[in-house]
């Protein structure tokens, strides 16, 4: 089943970023140990710069900053159509968490696009992996979590 989700912009304005997200879909769900996930990501731009790239981080949530499992980068061109034209767009990200993530309990999970300058969009949310698994808090925030 894939579920939708909408954003409540928690933090601030989204409005320092060329992509404002729509939706995230995530497929399978709910996210279990025995499967993985696919995020799909709409939104809308009136630009984003030649060159960027898709940043996945993966951290594993604890009592204090989350602890980096994984970094992914992808070509942006590799996931839509390029030259991206202003409008709206979508791409997927597909089998996201490894193995040993699908073993983990909660993670944060960020997704930027970026190029060597500046950020076009940051979608940070919490993920939780379980035997009947769940997810839940996304938000498009103003100002980025850095994940180390």
């Amino acid at each position: 089943m894939l579920v939708s989700f909408l954003f409540l912009f928690l933090v601030g304005s989204y409005e320092n970023y060329r992509v404002n997200v729509e939706t995230v879909k995530i497929s399978p769900y709910p996210v279990t140990r025995s499967g993985n996930a696919d995020i799909t990501i709409t939104g809308y731009t009136a630009r984003i710069p030649d060159g960027s790239v898709v940043e996945l981080t993966i951290a594993k949530a604890s009592a204090g900053d989350p602890k980096t499992s994984s970094i992914k980068t992808y070509n942006l061109c590799d996931k839509v159509r390029c030259p991206i034209r202003p409008g709206r767009f979508s791409f997927t990200l597909s089998k996201i968490l490894s193995n040993e993530e699908l073993k983990g309990r909660i993670y944060v999970i960020t997704v930027r696009i970026k190029d060597a300058k500046d950020t076009s969009m940051c979608v940070v949310f919490l993920c939780w992996v379980t035997d009947d698994g769940s997810t839940s808090l996304i938000r498009q925030s103003a100002t980025m979590m850095e994940l180390e």
